[in-house]
């Protein structure tokens, strides 16, 4: 019925330009007519991509809607399907395995118990002192880490020492390389004591799949010494086990940081998350309209959860987003949800309303303080997730899939952006 409404819908309109050329044609000069008939064809084009815009948007359940019906076929159904058997076949494996990163990573009960399971990297502790490398760190936090990480394990490979950070990233975590103060650093700036400094791009680790440790390629790290660091355990862990074992020695929030995260996620009057099986959803807006990516709407998140939520519907969903305008949308969708997010405990501006990188700086520190702890609860709160749903287009998607467990069935990560058969966490 919707087909017959709407190509009788074209044929009236299309015969109403034709009439509208005719009176043109003789009414006004003949050689603006074709002008004016093609730009009231295009005016119908631009008609009829808003109507079906204004029908997905406003669409407040898939069975009012037809429409989302249509939609369905665009979503990665096929992981979904995929996603509720490993939820029924290892469901209690995958929260044992979450409990215990909880319990040992993100929140242990003491810094002895984190250093006694991830020991500190030793960043003094490399065999070729001729080379420093130096890793410039670009963008925003999750994506000068994730490049940081590619290139300390370069450095892992190849014995070579390296800095990299800021002082902003100091003062929220461990250090992630040597200080730009060290005296190798500033000896290999000299090129002093044979020893030079090589800048090395994100270019090289990411355009390179074997720098870039994807999962498909494994790897040999059993006899590596460089930094205090090895993987006896796997002379060809693939290259995802690599990423995800470096990081929890490589990356740590401060004590400080950590202890408010852990209590935020904790506390029975915020989000009594801990130790639970939940939802995360990562809605990411803002700066990202720039690079031409298109956001999924609310309600694809919201089918992407319907099976999930009908299977286990006490489960909470824990919003992590940069723009707060979506939690009265996605409450208004299904109320009977439970929905969690830092949002709803943000009483400054903060850079809430759609992520602006460039703003970050106009922020002042206390701002800027809150912002980034905000965004390290819901790092944590996605990692620790049973079921991530999100978007590829977003580095915090790629730092959360590397902070998760090994040997959780990355079915458990669904990304609802991708539409085709192509896999971005192969490539990660």
């Amino acid at each position: 019925h919707t087909r017959a409404f709407e190509l009788g819908f074209l044929t009236f309109y299309f015969l109403k330009l034709t009439i509208l050329q005719h009176i043109i044609m003789t009414r006004i000069m003949k050689q603006h007519a074709s002008l004016l008939a093609i730009v009231l064809m295009a005016s119908l084009v631009v008609l009829l991509m808003c109507h079906y815009d204004w029908m997905a948007t406003t669409a407040t359940t898939s069975g009012r809607h037809r429409h989302y019906t249509r939609s369905l076929q665009n979503l990665p159904i096929v992981r979904s399907d995929k996603l509720m058997g490993v939820l029924q076949t290892q469901g209690e494996k995958i929260s044992q395995l979450l409990n215990e990163s909880a319990h040992t990573y993100f929140c242990p009960a003491s810094q002895e118990i984190l250093h006694q399971h991830y020991p500190p990297l030793d960043y003094e502790a490399c065999s070729d002192t001729s080379i420093f490398h130096s890793f410039p760190f670009n963008g925003g936090m999750t994506n000068g880490l994730k490049f940081l990480l590619l290139g300390a394990l370069l450095s892992v490979e190849t014995g070579r020492c390296f800095t990299g950070g800021t002082p902003t990233a100091r003062k929220y975590f461990e250090d992630t390389g040597l200080r730009l103060n060290h005296t190798r650093y500033t000896n290999a700036l000299r090129g002093m004591n044979n020893s030079k400094l090589v800048r090395i791009m994100w270019q090289t680790t990411w355009g390179d799949t074997r720098l870039r440790r994807i999962e498909s390629q494994t790897f040999d790290f059993t006899n590596t010494t460089t930094f205090g660091y090895n993987y006896p355990s796997n002379p060809q862990v693939n290259g995802v086990s690599l990423k995800r074992d470096f990081m929890r020695r490589f990356w740590k929030l401060r004590p400080a940081y950590r202890e408010s995260t852990c209590q935020a996620l904790q506390n029975e009057t915020q989000h009594d998350l801990f130790g639970k099986d939940y939802i995360a959803f990562s809605v990411r807006r803002g700066d990202k309209t720039t690079e031409g990516f298109k956001f999924p709407t609310m309600m694809e998140y919201i089918i992407a959860a319907q099976p999930v939520m009908e299977q286990y519907p006490q489960m909470k969903i824990f919003v992590a987003t940069d723009d707060c305008k979506v939690l009265p949308e996605l409450r208004a969708l299904r109320p009977e949800w439970k929905f969690e997010s830092q949002c709803d405990y943000m009483v400054a501006d903060t850079n809430n309303n759609g992520f602006v990188l460039s703003k970050l700086n106009h922020l002042s520190s206390d701002q800027r303080d809150l912002h980034f702890r905000k965004f390290f609860v819901e790092l944590y709160a996605m990692a620790m997730s049973k079921v991530f749903i999100g978007v590829s287009y977003t580095n915090v998607a790629w730092f959360v899939y590397m902070l998760r467990p090994d040997g959780v069935d990355k079915a458990t990560f669904q990304l609802i952006d991708v539409k085709t058969g192509w896999d971005p966490l192969d490539q990660w």
